[in-house]
């Protein structure tokens, strides 16, 4: 099944410190196994150790974004949730949220998911 987006959502009583051992794991799905160039992967690293402070610090996470990466990662400002999209719909965002769901599952994370539930893409769905 095509999808644009799978969602995480975390129980109140989440605390975004949870994520401290699990998130370079989860940032290497979204990334994905394209070869970057040096410099691109130099920034993705840098894009990595900031989330990583955020939550170290048991701060919502900044999210990622990047042209050479095919997902993305978004983290809304008003609830605890994580996103993981692309632009078009594919196949991969359930096989990358099966991916996250097990690593999260293994390190005793409660959550639920979700999938297309952003608003951008009930805009998008509209104008077809």
């Amino acid at each position: 099944m095509k999808n644009w987006s799978v969602h995480f959502y975390f129980d109140d009583e989440f605390s975004w410190k949870t994520l401290d051992k699990v998130f370079p794991e989860i940032f290497e799905i979204v990334k994905g196994e394209k070869k970057q160039l040096p410099e691109e992967e130099q920034q993705i690293q840098v894009k990595l150790e900031l989330n990583l402070r955020e939550i170290r610090n048991d701060k919502k996470p900044i999210g990622f974004y990047s042209d050479q990466t095919d997902l993305s990662m978004v983290f809304p400002i008003d609830r605890k949730e994580m996103i993981i999209a692309r632009f078009a719909p594919s196949e991969s965002i359930h096989e990358a949220g099966d991916k996250i769901a097990k690593i999260l599952k293994t390190k005793k994370i409660k959550f639920k998911t979700d999938y297309d539930k952003m608003m951008l893409i009930d805009v998008i769905k509209s104008k077809r």
